[in-house]
C-alpha cells in the first residue's frame, strides 16, 4: 500500500463512520418517537405543569415539530451534528489528499477547505430538521380548516367544546395525524384539569401556528363573553378558507412574472443569434 493510500483509506473510513452515526442517531430518535406514541397516548404533563406556554425549550419544540419527540432527541441531535461535522471534515481532507488540483494548494487553503467541510457537515442536520418543520407547519395549516368544520358540526350537534375537541382529534387521526395529535394533547390536558386558555395556547405554541393562536384567543373570549361558540367557529373557519384562497391566488399571480423571466432567458438570446449571425457572416465575407 502506498503512503498516500493509507491516510486516504483512514479518512474515508472516518467519513463513512460519521455519516452512519449521524443517520443512525436521527433514525433512532424518529423510531423512538413512533414507538412511544404507539405504545401509549401522548402525555399531557408539559401542558399542565408549566404556568407559562414558553416552558418547553426551543430546541426540543423544534425537534418535536420535525418528528423527533423522544426525550433523548436533543442529545441525539447534538451528537448527530458533531458526527456529521467530523464526516464533512473527513470528506474534505480526503478530497484534498486525493485530488491533484486541491493537493497542490497552499497549506492555509487546504486547512480552510477542511474547516469548510466541517462547517457544512455541522449544518446538515439543522437543515434536515428545518425542512421537516416546514413540512409539519404546512400539514397543520392544511388540516386546520377541516378540523374547525368538524368541531363546528360537533358543537351544533349539542356536544360541549371539550367533547368537540376530543371527537375532532379522534376523527382526524387518519387524515391529519399531526393536527389530531395536537388536539389530543389539549384534550388530555383539559381532562386532567388544566385551564382551557392555557391548554389551547400551549397547543398553538407547540405547533408554531398563528392561526391556532388566534383560534385559542377566540375560543377563550367566546366562552368568557358568552358568545355562541358555533358562530365563532363558523366565521373563523370561513376566514381561514378565504385566506388560503388568497394565498393560492397570490402564487398564481406571481407565475406570469416568472414565466416572462424564463421566456426572456431562453428565447431572446437564440433569437438574437439567429438575427445577427447572417449580418456577421456578410461582414466577415466583405473583408476577404
Amino acid at each position: 500500500m502506498t503512503p498516500v493510500a493509507s491516510p486516504a483509506l483512514l479518512l474515508f473510513l472516518a467519513f463513512a463512520a460519521g455519516l452512519v452515526l449521524a443517520a443512525a442517531g436521527l433514525i433512532l430518535a424518529a423510531r423512538g418517537t413512533a414507538a412511544a406514541q404507539a405504545a401509549r397516548p401522548p402525555r399531557p404533563e408539559p401542558l399542565i405543569s408549566a404556568p407559562q406556554p414558553e416552558t418547553l425549550s426551543e430546541l426540543r419544540r423544534q425537534l418535536i415539530q420535525a418528528g423527533f419527540g423522544h426525550p433523548a432527541a436533543p442529545q441525539v441531535f447534538v451528537l448527530a451534528k458533531l458526527a456529521a461535522a467530523l464526516a464533512g471534515a473527513a470528506l474534505a481532507a480526503l478530497a484534498v489528499a486525493l485530488l491533484p488540483l486541491l493537493s497542490g494548494l497552499a497549506a492555509p487553503l487546504r486547512l480552510a477547505l477542511v474547516f469548510l467541510g466541517f462547517l457544512v457537515g455541522y449544518l446538515v442536520p439543522t437543515l434536515v430538521v428545518d425542512r421537516r418543520r416546514a413540512a409539519y407547519r404546512r400539514r397543520i395549516e392544511l388540516g386546520l380548516p377541516d378540523a374547525l368544520d368538524l368541531m363546528l358540526i360537533c358543537v351544533e350537534a349539542g356536544q360541549s367544546l371539550d367533547q368537540s375537541v376530543q371527537r375532532t382529534a379522534r376523527e382526524l387521526a387518519p387524515i391529519h395525524p399531526d393536527l389530531a395529535l395536537a388536539f389530543a394533547r389539549a384534550t388530555e390536558a383539559l381532562a386532567a384539569g388544566a385551564d382551557r386558555e392555557q391548554a389551547f395556547l400551549r397547543m398553538a405554541q407547540d405547533t408554531d401556528n398563528e392561526d391556532l393562536r388566534s383560534f385559542a384567543a377566540l375560543v377563550v373570549q367566546s366562552a368568557t363573553l358568552g358568545t355562541p361558540v358555533a358562530q365563532t367557529l363558523r366565521v373563523y373557519a370561513a376566514d381561514l378558507r378565504d385566506r388560503r384562497i388568497r394565498r393560492i391566488e397570490e402564487r398564481a399571480n406571481v407565475l406570469p412574472t416568472k414565466m416572462t423571466l424564463g421566456t426572456m432567458i431562453f428565447t431572446v438570446p437564440p433569437l438574437l443569434i439567429l438575427l445577427i449571425t447572417p449580418a456577421v457572416i456578410r461582414i466577415l465575407d466583405s473583408f476577404k
